[in-house]
């Protein structure tokens, strides 16, 4: 039997130590193990730092998020002297790095590669306010800074050559105007900042003289949206915003930086620089950018004449932010020499330039928040003094002709916006627009005996329109969209001597629903009412122009549109996908007209009816490696004779792809634009072409960035568009630059 008041062993002293000796390297071990740190700080080469990046080791559930300043801690395994990191931020591409570890705060500076899907921009211009593109019941587009730079564009132009349902038409040269799905001539609104771009060239408006050094984003509306925007957005809208940094809240976009750029088929230069500072609250930016061209070459080397240009651009902005106030004073502008208008003809003794050109943008924007429980109030307004010269030249018969027209355009817009809940909110609103003091000048010379007329002097526009939109997503899984607008319109003038004057009041409306499927799937459906009033120089202008003559005509009717828009938006992990069709019939619709004597005019038709489809997508099966494409296909015609319409332009598909290695991209696309039959009646037959480009670019440090581009590679003959007096387009044409931001 076991006794248990037997002694006990003693335990021996070395055990006890040889096992508290264990514990105590083991804790060391571990302890050791999970105190191994990384640490760094996440910048963009602006040396920007970057809030919210996700910080991963790769093989490992070991991440971090950075903070205000950039910084992370991340635990790593204490004998490794290497390790990968992902890098992730929502809207952009994952990025891999392989870094040595150190015993100090290592700075990684990252060039992040935007993913632009298609469906999950944020646009501003669609409904006046930040949404989501897939909440928004219409087709749009946006360009980032990145996406204009990388473009590396001629001009504003140029920068949306690529952009899904956006054609150019104008006579060419450095100046053209866009057409969206069909409608141009003054029935797409361009935006510079919120405030109307008004061009005196009969094709339209022309914002050739923003630089896209000077542009931070881009957004193309292609929807009616006179509701918002007033007269002239039968089409759609563009919105360019520039370079201002007003919402001190964010990190600015860009840095000062200076530029180089140069182009070989037309000799090109364009340099300058932009300047931003920050005082607190405050920020200034300003810059200044100077491009000159000499005429450039068609394929085989023949010279089109009278097509370069000389153009000169300033901004100069101050930005104020405070808690419950912002306040901003702009200025942009720009003034050209000797811009080139050739043409088909190409004929060195008989051409059109513009000797001079100015357009000058003053603008003041303020928000006060909380005075209106729940909402803000806008106020802006704008000044806009303009002049365009035109001189048409013919050295056979040793004449002149003048054209010269100057315009101050002036805007003012207030609005109440208004949230009372998560999910509805409205806004209303009382917009001004009015063009004042207009004189065309006419100036016929025949060596030296000069004429003297004023087809239109004292010319007058005014648009006052009230307007309420509104957007509700109380019903699960439906986001309803909707605004009307009432508009007085009236122009006058003193034509040839006498007194004209024409005014009307007209509404329009949209209505547009959003069905979501998850977070992935949404198609729209939107009907809308639009109106554009014939402006001054259609209505009441007969004289010269770059295409010899036009004649007004005081008798034009308003157009009016009713259009139907539809369409499905899809993104998934690697792929987007937008779906469109839409129809447009456009009463009264006001068609150009060539006459026997090469002049043209203005009359009204029964109705213009657009209709088509559009396609885009874009797939991204790796993160350094984008693949993307559009197609759309238009018809247009007069629904009194079932004839065709101007401006719709021939179908047109491109597709691309895009490879990035860390700091190095390069682009590879393919446009091509089937051959258009149904032309117009001032348009002739256009032939079909194929463009080949190839884009490339490389961060050499956060300070130097190169790049360059070939354009044309197959040195395509084309002209781009079926206007009869457009003349052959620019060739195989390689340029280089490069930006230094400090």
């Amino acid at each position: 039997m076991r006794n248990l008041h037997a002694k006990k062993q003693p335990v021996k002293v070395s055990s006890i130590c040889f096992f508290i000796f264990f514990l105590f390297f083991l804790g060391a071990s571990l302890a050791s193990l999970s105190a191994a740190e990384l640490t760094g700080v996440v910048k963009d080469l602006k040396k920007i730092p970057m809030e919210g990046v996700e910080v991963t080791l790769k093989g490992t559930s070991k991440a971090a998020l950075t903070n205000m300043e950039g910084r992370f801690t991340l635990p790593i395994p204490d004998e490794s002297k290497g390790v990968t990191l992902i890098f992730k931020r929502s809207g952009y591409h994952p990025l891999e790095m392989r870094t040595k570890v150190e015993n100090k705060e290592m700075i990684f500076e990252i060039h992040w590669i935007p993913q632009e899907y298609l469906l999950q921009k944020v646009t501003v211009t669609a409904m006046n306010k930040d949404e989501k593109s897939i909440d928004i019941p219409m087709a749009e587009n946006a360009l980032s800074n990145l996406d204009v730079i990388e473009k590396i564009p001629e001009n504003v132009t140029d920068s949306l050559s690529e952009t899904t349902g956006v054609h150019f038409i104008g006579s060419g040269g450095f100046s053209s105007t866009p057409s969206i799905r069909g409608l141009a001539r003054r029935r797409v609104l361009i935006l510079l900042d919120g405030a109307r771009v008004i061009s005196d060239r009969r094709v339209g408006a022309s914002a050739s003289f923003i630089p896209p050094e000077f542009i931070e984003r881009i957004e193309v509306v292609r929807s009616a949206s006179s509701v918002l925007y007033g007269s002239d957005a039968l089409g759609g809208v563009i919105n360019i915003m520039t370079r201002n940094g007003r919402d001190l809240d964010q990190p600015a976009s860009s840095s000062s930086s200076l530029n180089l750029n140069l182009g070989s088929v037309s000799n090109k230069v364009n340099t300058g620089f932009t300047y931003l500072k920050d005082w607190g609250k405050w920020r200034l930016l300003s810059g200044f950018q100077f491009t000159r061209a000499g005429n450039y070459s068609a394929p085989g080397n023949m010279e089109i004449a009278y097509s370069g240009y000389k153009y000169f651009s300033g901004l100069f902005d101050i930005s104020y932010q405070g808690e419950k106030r912002s306040f901003y004073l702009g200025y942009m502008g720009g003034a050209g020499d000797d811009v080139g208008k050739p043409s088909r003809a190409n004929d060195a003794l008989k051409y059109s330039i513009v000797p001079k050109e100015s357009d000058h943008f003053i603008r003041v924007e303020l928000n006060e928040k909380n005075i209106i429980k729940k909402g803000t109030i806008q106020l802006s307004l704008y000044v806009n003094p303009g002049l365009y010269k035109l001189e048409n030249v013919d050295k056979t018969k040793d004449t002149i002709e003048h054209a010269d027209t100057t315009a101050l355009n002036l805007g003012a817009k207030t609005a109440v916006k208004i949230s009372p809940s998560s999910v509805f909110s409205y806004q209303l609103g009382l917009e001004w627009y009015s063009r004042q003091n207009v004189c065309m000048k006419n100036i016929n010379r025949k060596g030296s005996a000069m004429d003297v007329s004023y087809p239109l002097d004292n010319g007058l526009r005014h648009d006052v329109g009230l307007f309420m939109a509104f957007d509700y997503a109380g019903i699960r899984t439906l986001d309803i969209n909707g605004g009307i607008r009432y508009t007085y319109f009236m122009i006058e003038g003193d034509v040839s001597g006498e007194h004209k004057k024409k005014n009307t009041t007209d509404p329009a409306f949209f209505l547009g629903v959003t069905k979501k499927f998850g977070k992935s799937v949404s198609v729209f459906c939107n009907v809308g009412r639009a109106f554009r009033f014939p402006s001054l120089s259609e209505s009441f202008y007969t004289g010269i122009t770059g295409r010899k003559l036009v004649i007004g005509n005081p008798n034009l009717k308003p157009e009016s549109s009713f259009n139907i828009d539809g369409g499905l938006k899809l993104s998934v992990k690697h792929f987007s996908l937008g779906a469109y069709v839409f129809s447009y019939k456009v009463k009264n619709m006001i068609e150009r007209y060539k006459r026997p004597d090469n002049a043209y005019t203005y009359d009204n038709i029964f109705k213009g009816n657009i209709y088509g489809g559009e396609i885009e997508a874009q797939y991204t099966p790796v993160t350094n490696l984008d693949f993307f494409g559009h197609f759309f296909h238009y018809k247009g015609k007069s629904e009194q004779d079932d004839q065709p319409i101007n401006d719709v332009p021939a179908s047109r598909f491109l597709v691309g792809g895009k490879f990035f290695l860390n700091r190095f991209w390069v682009e590879c696309d393919l446009m091509h634009s089937f051959k258009k039959k149904d032309a117009g009646p001032a348009e002739l037959v256009n032939e079909a072409y194929s463009l080949l480009n190839v884009k490339s670019g490389y961060y050499i440090s956060s300070a130097f960035y190169i790049y360059i581009k070939l354009a044309n590679i197959l040195d395509e003959t084309y002209y781009p568009n079926a206007d009869p007096d457009i003349p052959l387009s620019p060739g195989f044409n390689v340029s280089a630059g490069l930006h230094f931001n400090f």
